[in-house]
């Protein structure tokens, strides 16, 4: 679906909004109605498609893509967590390629839009700039949210409540920091590789002072968000192989303790063995030989605790 949304009397959003991958009706009205190539609109169309900056010359058109967090939280699938979405400038137009799960991007234009009322040069890439403001202020929540489950369990693990629930929510933020990190990789990339165009070595790109400035402030927040995802996926790394040492300390104890019963439990069953054979004994025919086998026992016990006691055993 293709909506053109006015942004003031120079420019227009085309919000370009599709369920699942665009059908061939839309894609067919981009290319004759707003000469977009094939080649934009596969990449703008690519579920899986890398954060990317590029520039085509053909169309004169710049394309976005970038790495946003999927607005369905409770998707069990962690690798859709975050999704690439993507700008397109040619012209006054602002193109912006979404689905039903990253459609919430346009609320950033479009609150952008409030923000930037006047007209200015390099509007658009103001827009974007904005959006990738809010874009990182949504992953900073994300990082939070994480840092708070962390926190949770690593609470449990001081009390001794750990379970397997705990490993296996351990595991998921793994995977999930994991995924972000991967991700704010990507839009540093991009940001970085737009600053570098924008700083005036390539001819297609013209950014005012004013615009520069925004975007080096933009990349500094994703510097930040990147710092704080890679803090965040260390310290989980660790408290996981913390857990890990700790169910394996639990493990030798209990292998230890049993061990040393099994070892205790034998020395009863070794010394009434020997009175119970056919055989003469020391004081077996006395009514009170069952008193000595207990001491006899109670003894040897004593020198086995004695002796793991002495090798730090116990």
């Amino acid at each position: 679906m293709i909506n053109e949304i006015v942004l003031n009397k120079r420019h227009k959003l085309i919000d370009v909004h599709s369920t699942e991958n665009l059908n061939n009706t839309d894609r067919t009205k981009l290319i004759e109605d707003y000469d977009l190539t094939n080649e934009i609109l596969d990449y703008a169309d690519d579920e899986n498609e890398r954060a990317r900056f590029e520039y085509d010359e053909l169309s004169h058109t710049f394309l976005v893509v970038y790495n946003v967090q999927n607005e369905n939280e409770d998707s069990n699938d962690l690798s859709q967590r975050v999704l690439p979405i993507s700008f397109a400038i040619k012209d006054d137009q602002l193109f912006l390629f979404t689905s039903d799960s990253t459609h919430y991007i346009k609320d950033y234009i479009l609150e952008a839009k409030a923000h930037f009322t006047e007209e200015k040069e390099n509007l658009l890439w103001e827009f974007i700039f904005f959006a990738f403001d809010q874009i990182s202020s949504d992953y900073s929540d994300q990082i939070s949210s994480t840092d708070e489950r962390r926190n949770k369990i690593q609470a449990l693990i001081k009390k001794h409540h750990s379970s397997e629930n705990q490993i296996l929510e351990l595991s998921d933020l793994q995977d999930l920091t994991t995924y972000l990190n991967t991700a704010i990789n990507g839009n540093v990339a991009v940001v970085n590789q737009i600053e570098l165009i924008s700083s005036g070595k390539v001819q297609q790109l013209h950014l005012t002072k004013v615009t520069r400035e925004h975007l080096h402030d933009s990349m500094i927040e994703i510097e930040q968000i990147k710092n704080q995802v890679n803090l965040s996926s260390d310290i989980i790394d660790r408290i996981s192989n913390t857990y890990n040492n700790i169910l394996n300390n639990r493990t030798n104890t209990t292998m230890k303790v049993l061990t040393v019963y099994t070892i205790i439990l034998s020395i009863p069953t070794i010394v009434s063995g020997f009175y119970g054979m056919n055989m003469k004994l020391p004081v077996a025919d006395k009514g009170w030989s069952w008193v000595f086998s207990l001491i006899i026992t109670i003894v040897i016990i004593l020198i086995i605790l004695w002796d793991l006691h002495r090798r730090n055993s116990l």
